[in-house]
């Protein structure tokens, strides 16, 4: 197995990612929305296995919000999501926001394991964006 995770424009990459997001997610999560935000794919070789986004958050200017992460299940427990994690890590900081959200499924115990591993904690948002009984997760980045 050979990773690497590029950066991709949403607009060009648009078939590919919302075919890796259906791959991943079936109907069980809406469709990324591709024209916005900053979007990356992670390839084993030549095959995409895993992609991630990062936009904006309506919380505030110097927020920023991990919208979506999945990984091939073919690819799962090595570690990628966090590595993904990290990846929009490092770009929220380089725009200059202060603070990452998220949200996961109650459920979704995987994906909270590697938002604590990698610093985030819970909060309760002003307004909570996605389900109704949706675990919220928040990041110091500055």
């Amino acid at each position: 197995m050979s990773i690497r995770i590029r950066k991709v424009d949403g607009r060009k990459h648009d078939r590919l990612l919302c075919d890796l997001h259906d791959e991943i997610f079936g109907d069980t999560a809406p469709q990324i929305d591709t024209s916005y935000g900053h979007h990356w794919i992670a390839y084993d070789y030549d095959q995409p296995v895993a992609l991630a986004q990062l936009v904006p958050s309506t919380l505030g200017d110097d927020i920023g919000y991990l919208k979506r992460a999945g990984v091939m299940p073919s690819h799962r427990g090595q570690g990628l999501q966090l590595k993904l994690l990290k990846v929009r890590e490092r770009e929220a900081k380089r725009l200059g926001w202060k603070r990452l959200v998220t949200d996961t499924a109650l459920r979704n115990i995987h994906s909270s394991n590697n938002l604590i591993r990698a610093g985030f904690t819970l909060f309760e948002p002003p307004i909570r964006w996605g389900f109704a009984t949706g675990l919220y997760w928040t990041k110091d980045i500055s």
